[in-house]
């Protein structure tokens, strides 16, 4: 009787593995003779589609992690998501009042209008499709993986997306960028000249107004040298950044240094002053001038006060948010492979959270030199 069984069950493997390997030579054969089309017009069966679909999401459900996020309803976030969002995403998922381009509706499978889906989605779940992307879906991963407060500012954006009026949009996405309405001669011999990615002042400050996010660096003050180096590395990507290695890559290098000259030479508006309620101006002022000789951290003055080498950034009446987030990105996930980023990393590594947030607070407080 034990003998009968083993042998039913040697059989059984014997079908099982013959099945197998005349599946995959029937699925090479199959590729190999190109009876398949895998033109984009021709959509997908049915029954294709439902297994992609489900596949899709589960794997996102499977894989999405549950995640310390931050205040996804607050408005620096928000503002900061929409700008990129306007110039990298609104073409193949359209926005308030921008349907997708027929371009990108050819596209199989065609992207979701994100008005109407994204909140399908959980925090987490959108993190995860942000951050990685979608494999089969042209859905490409974000452009910086490491950094992850880029990333919360597109899922910030995302969840606001379904409520959001067109007016709100188009002020949110437009930025301090002037987007003019063309007439129709414009049009015909220039094209549209709405805001695009690579508007600098969709997110930067201008002569007139700060800013349009506590989470974006005020630009206007800054050396000609380190604005020029900074373009430099996010084009190289020794400098990493979602949302300033596609412009750095789509400005002619030729206009780096002419981009950079107008800013260092711009007297504009600071950030408004927004400091968290516990934070100790006393001990920021203390480790911005002297730093800390027990945990061996650097003064940061010595190289980032008015006097300092051009190659350096003034942090004075820079927002303290944006501060505070870059402070913990170079301690704890440096986002450049430079000598400088050696130095900084050495500089804040031992940076307690309470000193990085006094520090910051301070810096804040005080006004460009």
């Amino acid at each position: 009787m034990r003998l009968q069984i083993t042998l039913t069950w040697t059989r059984i493997v014997y079908a099982l593995a013959g099945l197998s390997i005349l599946a995959v030579v029937g699925a090479l054969l199959v590729a190999w003779s190109g009876i398949y089309s895998v033109a984009a017009s021709r959509g997908h069966p049915a029954w294709l589609n439902w297994f992609l679909e489900v596949g899709m999401r589960r794997s996102v459900e499977a894989n999405a992690k549950d995640l310390k996020e931050p205040d996804l309803t607050d408005p620096g976030l928000i503002a900061l998501g929409a700008s990129h969002f306007q110039g990298g995403c609104a073409p193949c998922h359209g926005a308030p009042g921008e349907p997708v381009n027929p371009i990108y509706q050819g596209m199989l499978p065609v992207p979701p209008v994100l008005s109407d889906h994204a909140d399908e989605w959980t925090p987490d779940q959108l993190h995860w499709i942000v951050k990685h992307g979608l494999q089969y879906a042209g859905m490409p991963g974000w452009a910086a993986t490491e950094r992850d407060d880029e990333i919360w500012a597109m899922v910030a954006f995302l969840q606001a997306l379904p409520e959001m009026s067109e007016d709100d949009y188009e002020t949110l996405s437009a930025g301090n960028a002037e987007a003019d309405i063309p007439g129709a001669r414009h049009l015909i011999k220039q094209g549209s000249s709405s805001a695009s990615l690579v508007t600098c002042s969709k997110c930067h400050d201008t002569a007139s107004a700060p800013p349009t996010s506590h989470n974006i660096p005020r630009l206007g003050g800054q050396s000609q040298a380190y604005l020029l180096r900074t373009l430099q590395e996010y084009r190289t990507n020794q400098r990493q950044s979602g949302f300033m290695e596609p412009v750095a890559a789509d400005i002619p290098e030729e206009d780096f240094e002419a981009i950079a000259a107008w800013f260092a030479s711009l007297d504009s508006p600071q950030h408004q002053n927004e400091q968290a309620p516990d934070a100790n101006l006393d001990a920021g002022s203390a480790i911005a001038l002297n730093g800390d000789p027990v945990r061996r951290v650097a003064a940061c003055q010595a190289c980032h006060g008015s006097d300092a080498r051009p190659a350096y950034p003034r942090l004075a009446g820079q927002s303290a948010a944006y501060l505070e987030a870059q402070l913990k990105l170079w301690r704890d996930a440096p986002p450049s492979e430079t000598g400088f980023a050696k130095l900084m990393a050495g500089a804040v590594g031992r940076m307690t959270d309470d000193q990085i947030r006094d520090v910051s607070a301070w810096y804040a407080s005080e006004a460009q030199e």
